[in-house]
C-alpha cells in the first residue's frame, strides 16, 4: 500500500515496526516452542502452527517494511540539504560533535592534586580551561542549531512508500 509520510512521521513508522517486531522475537520464544508429544503420542497443535505461521508472514513483513522504510529515509537524508551538507552529512556531525563535547565536559571536570617526592603538591587540571568552556558553548550552539534545521527538513519532507504492514 502506497504511503506519503515526512521523514518524520517515516522514523516515527520506523520506531513503532522496530517495537513491534521486539514483541514478535518475544512471542516467537513462547508460541514456537512447547510440549509436541506426550508419552510417545503427537499432540494436535494445528491451531499453534496456524497462528505461528500467521506471526511468521507478519514478521517477514515488517522486515521488509523496515528495510524499506530505512532506506527511504537514508535516501532523503543524502539528497536533502541542511546548511551546505547533505543530512547524512549533518547527522554524523552532529553524532561526532556529541561525542567531542562528552569529552571536553569531562576533561574540565577533571582535576587531580598529587603529592610526589621532591616535587611537593601537584595539582592537575585541563590546560586553557576557559577556552575549552567557549569551544563547548560555541559547539553545542551548533549542535543545537543544526539539529533544529534537520527536525525542521524532516518535518517538511515527503516521502513515498510502499508498505505491506499497515500504520
Amino acid at each position: 500500500m502506497q504511503h506519503h509520510l515526512t521523514i518524520q512521521e517515516a522514523i516515527f513508522t520506523l520506531s513503532n515496526f522496530n517495537k513491534q517486531i521486539d514483541q514478535l522475537t518475544y512471542r516467537f520464544r513462547s508460541n514456537f516452542f512447547g510440549p509436541v508429544k506426550v508419552d510417545g503420542k503427537p499432540i494436535a497443535h494445528d491451531d499453534k502452527a496456524k497462528s505461528n505461521e500467521e506471526e511468521l508472514v507478519k514478521y517477514k513483513q515488517m522486515i521488509t517494511d523496515i528495510s524499506a522504510l530505512r532506506h527511504a529515509i537514508a535516501q532523503a537524508n543524502n539528497e536533502l540539504i541542511v546548511e551546505n551538507h547533505s543530512v547524512t552529512y549533518q547527522l554524523e556531525w552532529v553524532r561526532q560533535t556529541r561525542l567531542l563535547l562528552t569529552q571536553l565536559e569531562n576533561l574540565i571536570q577533571r582535576q587531580e592534586t598529587r603529592v610526589e617526592t621532591g616535587v611537593g603538591v601537584v595539582e592537575y587540571s585541563a590546560y586553557n580551561e576557559s577556552s575549552i568552556r567557549e569551544d563547548i558553548d560555541r559547539l553545542t550552539k551548533e549542535v543545537n542549531k543544526i539539529s533544529s534545521l534537520i527536525d525542521q527538513s524532516n518535518a517538511n519532507s515527503m516521502i513515498s512508500i510502499d508498505l505491506l504492514t499497515e500504520i
